[in-house]
């Protein structure tokens, strides 16, 4: 691929092209493979969102999100306005936001309306990020990265890796089992 082929990557990312949440130098590192509209990954959230926060805010985990579009084009929508979140440090915000106003697969949700209007709630007005969901700044390399991460979770999202180990998928929709994982 030549340099003019290469699609602008953004900042506020790991090298893997994930976004860290917490410390580089928490006691643990998760990372987890997530899909903005896989309903399981919102299960997960929903189950066990609010545990990662915690134990990211005590400085036990960090948590690096590998974002995954492989639903369509929602999900590469999604994950553009996700990846310009992350530049202004916002991620985990719009984020949440993102499940919690979930549509069912291929149904044409994560509109730039959408996404702009959830931006809004997520703390992001700001005009690069207006811009940039407009017009799909990220949308080539989210594409990009999920090929990669296609390598790194064949199995689906959700999916986790606790400091290189993979995690039960079982465990990530018990918070308290994921609880003890984390602080094992």
């Amino acid at each position: 691929m030549d340099s003019a082929a290469t699609p602008p990557v953004p900042s506020g990312h790991t090298r893997q092209d994930g976004v860290l949440v917490g410390s580089e130098n928490a006691r643990r590192r998760l990372v987890v493979f997530e899909d903005p509209q896989c309903p399981y990954c919102r299960k997960f959230e929903e189950a066990s969102g609010d545990l990662l926060r915690r134990e990211v805010a005590a400085g036990a985990v960090a948590v690096e999100y590998r974002m995954r579009c492989f639903l369509g084009p929602e999900s590469v929508r999604a994950n553009n306005a996700l990846a310009l979140a992350a530049e202004v440090g916002r991620f985990d915000q719009l984020r949440r936001e993102v499940f919690a106003a979930q549509p069912p697969e291929h149904s044409g949700g994560f509109t730039v309306e959408d996404l702009l209007d959830l931006g809004r709630r997520a703390g992001l007005a700001q005009p690069g990020y207006v811009t940039g969901v407009r017009e799909g700044r990220y949308e080539s390399w989210a594409l990009v990265a999920d090929g990669t991460f296609q390598g790194q979770d064949p199995e689906g999202t959700p999916a986790a890796l606790l400091d290189g180990e993979p995690v039960d998928s079982s465990v990530l929709y018990d918070s308290r089992a994921l609880g003890a994982l984390l602080r094992g």
